[in-house]
């Protein structure tokens, strides 16, 4: 199905408690194309597509995927706007992931100090 994607309009994942996990923020330069495409379906398109996919996402790169969808999509590619990744976010990138294990950390040994 071309717009696959859209089936999964309106789910969301929830935790064992059935609460609803908060849904991952996109990259401002990271838009979508195709009707009707929200930030979801967007995020649905991009992780279906770094799982199933060794090839590198570069998103659509017809502008006339913009006017006709249908015809001048590439099936192989999420459906957004071909993107850069820029040093500048790699290295931003790599710090959120230096806080983030910072804080893991934090909270492994204040766990083992608790025991």
């Amino acid at each position: 199905q071309l717009f696959w994607e859209k089936r999964l309009q309106g789910l969301s994942a929830s935790d064992v408690s059935e609460q609803i996990i908060k849904s991952m923020e996109l990259p401002k330069g990271l838009q979508g194309v195709g009707p009707g495409n929200t930030s979801n379906t967007l995020l649905s398109a991009v992780a279906s597509a770094l799982h199933t996919s060794s090839a590198p996402i570069m998103g659509q790169n017809s502008a006339a995927v913009e006017k006709n969808p249908g015809v001048w999509l590439n099936t192989a590619q999420p459906l957004c706007r071909a993107f850069v990744v820029t040093d500048d976010d790699i290295r931003k990138q790599e710090e959120r992931v230096q806080q983030v294990r910072k804080k893991l950390e934090e909270a492994l040994m204040a766990d083992v100090l608790s025991r």
